[in-house]
């Protein structure tokens, strides 16, 4: 066959899994480790960073009929195709960060840390509620960057990852429970050179989780002392109180992750003290009141709906 006939494979497949594992890291955090063959396919040039896959939900009691083609192969346009899926068999999407990837001589291990909402008034949204059922040998299935495609010319965005701080080597980094993982993950990948501050607000002390890093970032936890704080207000407090300690922010790379209110709140105040938001990354992970991610959250018009 001509060569011109060849074209490049899509940066994202659809990956069977299976549940290995399931731990609770702390009262809201549990780590969910899945694993199968075709993981031996899944990955990115480099550390995961803030890698996101998006976790396919199947609607209880009806099967999931998960997009692209048998072998999980997807093309440009695979999320709008889903959407016009009839339910129940599309079922719903979240996006998770990758904790962990370990490629060992035995089947390769992928960890995704779930946020458990159990403050008053949280909505358990269908993420929550499959990582709460979630047991070993259950079957999943989630998007995510083909190692077969994606090559070091690939961008990062398209393969799942928004962590690019360019030559910045101060950074700052917040966010609430939802963002732990990305800023996990990101933090120890970070090399000994880069400085700045990092700060991750949680339910209670409970969910302070063990975290190391090469760099230079200042690590700070912010507990909410069990619902005694409102969500954002001590993350919001300690990004203005750094901001008003400290100049120099114009060469500062910022990557925010939280409530959309709270993102937008983070915003403001680090433009308003000389970061590029053009070069920067503020992500509203979800959206208070609503189900679903940010921008794409819908109201919640019922407890169980």
């Amino acid at each position: 066959m001509a060569a011109a006939t060849l074209v490049s494979r899509h940066p994202v497949r659809v990956f069977e899994a299976v549940v290995a594992e399931v731990r609770d890291l702390s009262p809201h955090f549990r780590r969910i480790t899945f694993t199968g063959p075709a993981l031996q396919a899944f990955g990115v040039p480099g550390p995961t960073l803030d890698l996101r896959i998006k976790l396919l939900l199947p609607i209880p009691g009806h099967d999931l009929q998960p997009p692209g083609t048998p072998s999980g192969l997807l093309q440009a346009g695979w999320y709008q195709d889903w959407l016009r899926q009839e339910q129940p068999g599309r079922g719903s999407i979240r996006s998770y960060t990758v904790r962990d990837l370990r490629h060992g001589p035995a089947s390769p291990e992928l960890d995704i840390d779930f946020v458990l909402h159990q403050e008053p008034g949280d909505h358990a949204g269908p993420g929550s509620r499959w990582a709460q059922e979630a047991e070993a040998g259950c079957r999943a299935w989630f998007v995510g960057p083909d190692a077969t495609a994606v090559t070091p010319a690939t961008p990062l965005p398209e393969a799942g990852i928004n962590w690019k701080p360019g030559s910045a080597e101060h950074v700052l980094l917040a966010g609430d429970e939802t963002a732990v993982p990305a800023i996990s993950s990101i933090l120890e990948a970070l090399p000994p050179h880069i400085g700045g501050h990092a700060f991750l607000e949680v339910p209670e002390a409970a969910d302070v989780l063990p975290l190391a890093t090469r760099s230079g970032v200042r690590i700070t936890w912010l507990d909410r002392d069990g619902g005694a704080a409102p969500r954002g207000l001590r993350l919001e407090q300690a990004v203005r109180g750094v901001v008003e300690r400290n100049g120099g922010w114009r060469s500062t790379y910022a990557w925010v992750g939280a409530e959309a209110g709270t993102v937008r709140t983070l915003r403001r105040c680090l433009v308003a003290a000389g970061v590029d938001p053009k070069s920067s990354e503020f992500r509203g992970y979800w959206s208070l009141g609503k189900a679903g991610s940010g921008a794409n959250g819908v109201p919640v018009t019922a407890p169980n709906s």
